[in-house]
């Protein structure tokens, strides 16, 4: 069926089918026009007032120029999507990693459940251990501990040796130990 120009139908039928090859046809870069916001401002003002806006203009630029923008780089990954250039919040501190981990039979003691969790991490459980902490590491796992998560890998730390210890750790030395809570210390040594 050919769409007739002279019927009201027809007009309608061609204005949709142009309006969709124009939608789908590229733009090339030469008939793409970039129009600046000094030269959109100086086409609605008068010369004066042209003179004004540009002393404004180089007098904002220098104070710009003396604060560096604090930008984030983004890479385009798709047409119409970016992603932020920038490390997530599990690669800047690895003991915020979300995990969900089934620990397995051959872990029976609370000591080897953490260093199973720890395997990945780049961190080490301290040698320096209080007497405490030691024997509370050599108890069986609860069973109930055997599947942790989704949570952040502190938190599952934590869990193992609660409530009476928290969780410290030296990011320098990449170490972790375990603090007993005092009421008066507040868990710190």
């Amino acid at each position: 069926m050919n769409p007739n120009p002279q019927h009201p139908a027809g007009l309608l039928i061609l204005s949709i089918l142009w309006i969709t090859i124009a939608g789908c046809a590229p733009i090339k870069p030469e008939q793409t026009q970039f129009v600046s916001a000094q030269d959109n401002q100086a086409s609605r003002l008068g010369t004066n007032q042209v003179l004004r806006a540009a002393t404004n203009n180089k007098l904002s630029a220098n104070v710009s120029r003396s604060q560096p923008k604090q930008s984030t780089p983004t890479i385009q990954t798709g047409r119409y999507s970016t992603l932020a250039a920038t490390p997530t919040p599990a690669q800047r501190d690895p003991l915020a990693v979300i995990i969900d981990v089934t620990i397995p039979e051959t872990c029976v003691s609370i000591e080897q459940a953490i260093r199973f969790l720890l395997r990945r991490s780049g961190y080490e459980l301290d040698t320096a251990l209080s007497v405490d902490i030691i024997e509370l590491m050599a108890k069986p796992l609860p069973a109930v501990h055997r599947q942790l998560g989704p949570m952040p890998l502190s938190d599952a730390l934590t869990l193992l040796v609660t409530p009476s210890f928290v969780l410290q750790d030296d990011p320098i030395k990449r170490l972790l130990r375990f603090v007993p809570i005092d009421g008066n210390r507040g868990g710190r040594l």
